[in-house]
């Protein structure tokens, strides 16, 4: 009777963290608190303390020293990978490098006459450039001015093309956010992570979904034609950046240094010191090509307030989170529910379904992928470990889940960009895209636990 009040007490709480989330609460902030009271309640209820080590005397002191302890492990590692990921990323955007990767990216398309399949063709070359520059937002804004004003010259409606762009939303690859967190609670080299398991069930979903494409939009297209529900067509002009047409390899530096080192056994480089090597080789070509040469050292601005940026967005939510999730750890509800299953034939199925619905849903309350992630992605190794299943197969379909459920919400920054500049409403965009990232759920659940059991 206690492990089912302790079940419902775990269902509870999230309820009232995903409901403060939805009424607009910070979710930094909501995490934050939320996690504090729940360590408190759970360690005085299960006995299980909070600080195994270094207690500060008792246990409303030991759940700030939790947060102590979470600042100094997640700063010191994780949040000093994205804070330096994504410093490259937007000193690629200030140079105009990755518009021009974009840019040239998109000259494929000019010679499809089927306009349904230049949509596939698009959306593919869109999440190959998602391993360059691993921001949805940032992809979005780049696509908004490179390959939307292509889309509607060739007669493709702007709910369409809005539509593909907001598909662009898969989270995979060696340089990316949630992929380093990922393992990182894997304790897995993240290039053998990617290469063994993460790209396999993310080009499954692709795939599939870019053979869909054609069928889909072709008969959405038609139903909205028979209700007359015809949108304004946005002519722009689509502009190539004046930067030489060798930039297109900046962006791919990083990505090129990583998967280098992983074939040669002599070199040992981390995810960290090969954007710095990014850097440098950008800052040297930038030194050769730019005529305002002066100006050049100032890019380092750009690039701290960048990782200054990620880090309020992205590791705060991390820290954050990571004391929500240790409260639910120690309360044990999910762990308890996990023993109480295990022993029943699909009980892996039933938890993989189970936390990737729970962090699906969150990504789409709060228009958040890392938020959820980061959140309920701690308490996989513990579970699996029960379960006696890798923990990957219960982690990586969480990881790509919440990537497709921020896509699905009207309150994703992306969504909302490319909605404003299709000239529809982000509810009507989170719509028109929801039945197809529905199908990418279900696949990537499907590819998870075919590729990782």
């Amino acid at each position: 009777m206690y492990d089912i009040f302790l079940i419902i007490l775990t269902v509870v709480f999230a309820v009232i963290v995903a409901t403060l989330i939805l009424k607009k609460y910070n979710a930094i902030f909501v995490f934050f608190s939320s996690g504090i009271f729940i360590l408190i309640v759970a360690s005085l209820l299960t006995g299980t303390p909070i600080l195994e080590k270094g207690s500060l005397g008792n246990v409303f002191f030991d759940a700030f020293g939790f947060i102590t302890k979470t600042f100094k492990a997640n700063i010191g590692n994780i949040g000093t990978l994205i804070m330096v990921v994504t410093g490259y990323a937007t000193y690629m955007k200030h140079i105009k490098a990755s518009t021009k990767l974009a840019y040239m990216s998109t000259k494929i398309l000019g010679g499809i006459t089927n306009k349904y399949l230049i949509l596939s063709v698009f959306f593919l070359i869109g999440m190959l450039l998602k391993l360059v520059l691993t921001s949805q937002a940032s992809l979005a804004v780049l696509m908004l001015a490179t390959v939307f004003p292509v889309l509607i010259a060739l007669k493709i409606r702007p709910i369409t093309a809005a539509s593909v762009l907001a598909l662009l939303c898969l989270d995979y690859g060696p340089n990316d956010g949630s992929t380093l967190f990922m393992s990182h609670v894997l304790e897995m080299n993240v290039v053998d992570m990617f290469l063994q398991y993460q790209v396999k069930v993310a080009w499954s979903i692709i795939l599939i979904t870019a053979i869909l494409i054609p069928f889909y939009y072709s008969y959405m297209d038609k139903r909205d034609i028979y209700k007359k529900r015809e949108h304004l067509e946005i002519q722009k002009k689509l502009e190539d950046p004046e930067v030489p047409r060798f930039y297109i390899i900046l962006p791919l530096i990083p990505l090129i240094i990583i998967f280098a080192d992983y074939f040669i056994d002599s070199t040992n480089i981390d995810v960290i010191s090969a954007n710095i090597m990014g850097f440098t080789i950008s800052f040297i070509v930038e030194f050769l090509t730019r005529k305002d040469k002066k100006n050049i050292p100032n890019d380092i601005v750009i690039v701290l307030k960048a990782m200054g940026n990620i880090f309020v967005t992205v590791v705060s939510i991390i820290i954050s989170a990571s004391v929500f999730a240790e409260g639910i750890k120690i309360l044990g509800g999910i762990s308890i529910f996990t023993n109480m299953i295990s022993d029943f034939q699909g009980a892996t199925i039933v938890i993989m379904v189970l936390l990737t619905g729970i962090t699906y849903i969150f990504a789409i309350i709060m228009g958040s992928g890392a938020a959820p992630f980061f959140a309920f992605g701690p308490l996989t190794p513990a579970i699996a470990t029960k379960l006696g299943v890798p923990t990957i197969t219960l982690l990586l379909p969480m990881e790509l889940a919440t990537s497709i459920g921020r896509a699905s919400s009207p309150v994703c920054g992306a969504l909302i960009a490319i909605a404003g500049v299709a000239e529809v409403t982000p509810m009507e965009l989170a719509k028109r895209t929801a039945p197809l990232l529905f199908i990418m759920l279900i696949i990537n659940m499907i590819a998870s636990y075919i590729f990782t059991i």
